[in-house]
Order: structure tokens, then C-alpha cells, then sequence
């Protein structure tokens, strides 16, 4: 599966979200989700963003462990993506450690989710960055063109007064990559 994505700053996601609501959109409960993040051994994935980069990751939301790995495509947003649920995400944890994975961040977030039409749309709160509303785009095909992709989900953004001008172009953990490194 493809994941194509924009990641936007919001000032004030209770606002956004009430904007949303009264759009008819359905929003669930708050999710709780704390990411472990892994490279090869090679920390420049959040430096040097590359086309067939891989990511690995290990995700316990509210008890649950999933493992996704990440093949970055056009840009940092847009990956092909695996994920699976794991019995345990400890064992899985020991499991990368064993094949040469390097844990090298950590994200926790609080995320509420719904859809707007045939998008996937996260409200998050992440601790230490602040608040965002992702619009995600799944597909099955390969050669989807990305950049028309993005501007279809900044057209649907529109309504709630979002723009470009609120786009973050790193995920959640290369942002916290880079002030762990400050």
C-alpha cells in the first residue's frame, strides 16, 4: 500500500475540530500512541531523505502493538508502507535489534481520527512539537503522481483554512530527530 500525505500545523485543533464535526465528519475517541523508530544503524534517514530509504516501526496504541516498515518514495510523506499487528512488541523490538535495527527515536501522541470523503484525516497532539491535522491518501498503485495527489489534499482542506502555509514537510520523527540533536 501507498500512503501519500500532508502534515499541517494547527493552532488550535479543538477549533479545527469542531469545524470538521460540523462538516459532517466523524471523529473517534482520543487514541494513545507511543512510536519507537529504527534505522540501520544509520541515523541520516532523518538527514538525508532518499527514494527506497526504509524505516521501521514499532507502534503501541492503547495496548496494541503493530510493526510498520516504511519504503520512502518521492519525498519524506510519501512512502510505500507494510504494517501488522504483533503479539508482542517487546519480542518484536528484540527481533530488529538481532537483524541490526537501531531504535533511534520515540513519538507520543494523542491522535483523534475520521474521514473527509476517500481521506484519512489524524488530528494530533504530539508531545514536544505541538498540534497537526494529517490528510492521507491510500493506494494501491505505484505510479500514482504524488505532487497531484498533495494538491488534491490541499483542495480538501480548503473549507477549514488550511493551506500550504501550514505545511510541515518532516514526519513526527524527524522533527524530534533534529531537536534531540540540537
Amino acid at each position: 500500500m501507498r500512503e501519500i500525505e500532508i502534515k499541517l500545523r494547527v493552532n488550535n485543533l479543538d477549533e479545527l475540530e469542531k469545524k470538521l464535526t460540523d462538516a459532517g465528519l466523524l471523529i473517534s475517541k482520543e487514541i494513545s500512541q507511543h512510536d519507537v523508530v529504527y534505522s540501520l544503524n544509520d541515523p541520516s534517514i532523518f538527514t538525508t531523505p532518499r527514494e527506497g530509504l526504509l524505516v521501521m516501526r514499532i507502534r503501541n496504541e492503547n495496548g496494541t502493538a503493530k510493526v510498520t516498515l516504511k519504503r520512502q518514495r518521492t519525498h519524506e510523506l510519501d512512502n510505500d508502507e507494510y504494517e501488522t499487528k504483533v503479539e508482542d512488541g517487546k519480542i518484536m523490538h528484540q527481533i530488529l535489534l538481532a537483524l541490526g535495527w537501531k531504535p533511534e527515536v520515540e513519538v507520543k501522541k494523542t491522535r483523534k481520527k475520521g474521514k473527509l470523503g476517500k481521506y484519512e484525516v489524524c488530528l494530533d497532539n504530539v508531545e514536544g512539537l505541538g498540534t497537526f491535522m494529517e490528510l492521507e491518501k491510500m493506494t494501491d498503485d505505484a505510479n500514482s503522481d504524488a505532487e497531484s495527489i498533495r494538491k488534491e489534499l490541499f483542495e480538501a482542506v480548503k473549507p477549514f483554512r488550511l493551506t500550504e502555509k501550514d505545511e510541515e514537510k518532516l514526519g513526527y520523527d524527524t522533527q524530534l530527530f533534529k531537536l534531540k540533536k540540537k
